[in-house]
């Protein structure tokens, strides 16, 4: 497959994900995006994050929480510090909400390279806030993850261009099992309208 059908599918994925920035939906699922058939069971992998904590993936990170979940590499060029962007500044809107009602969990998606250090350093280059955990793990962990929260392609070669999961960002409620996707490359604003209506903020 050539490298321009990848990106053109990259770029229907994201502009799927836009047209549902404005979508809630409790306990159903998209073609494009489909929901975690049950949040509750949810992979619970054993991760590490940005300060060298191990940390549970649902018991830690997402049990009775609302949750922004990015998936990232600290390498990437385009995408990712591009809505690792967008979300600083919707975490600026949101800044009565952060770190009570409503968290963000960042993914990497290169778990062999990508390190606690490299995690750390990413996150203190982009200036994030409280409320806000970046995690590796073992790459079968990380796949697992990406599998139960739709961040997939069912295309094989297009699922292996890390580029085309970087810019989507998963947005749950897990005490009202509320769940949907917006992308991070809109507008903080849009992004953080969708956070508040998942969250019922």
């Amino acid at each position: 497959m050539s490298s321009d059908r990848g990106t053109r599918r990259g770029g229907l994925l994201i502009a799927i994900a836009a047209a549902l920035a404005t979508s809630v939906w409790p306990g159903c699922a998209a073609d494009a995006a489909p929901r975690p058939r049950n949040a509750r069971q949810l992979p619970n992998p054993q991760l590490v994050d940005q300060h060298g904590r191990r940390v549970r993936f649902y018991d830690d990170l997402v049990a009775d929480r609302t949750v922004v979940i990015q998936f990232m590499y600290t390498r990437c060029e385009g995408a990712c510090p591009a809505a690792t962007s967008t979300l600083v500044a919707a975490q600026r809107e949101l800044a009565e909400l952060m770190g009570r009602d409503v968290f963000f969990v960042s993914i990497s998606i290169d778990p062999a390279r990508d390190t606690q250090g490299d995690l750390a350093a990413y996150a203190d280059a982009h200036g994030v806030g409280d409320g806000w955990t970046f995690v590796t793990g073992a790459p079968a962990d990380i796949e697992a993850l990406r599998r139960a929260l739709g961040a997939y392609d069912l295309d094989p070669e297009v699922d292996k261009q890390r580029s085309n999961h970087s810019a989507m960002l998963v947005v749950g409620n897990d005490r009202k099992d509320r769940w949907t996707m917006v992308s991070g490359l809109s507008t903080a604003t849009a992004v953080a309208r969708a956070i508040r209506r998942v969250a019922g903020a």
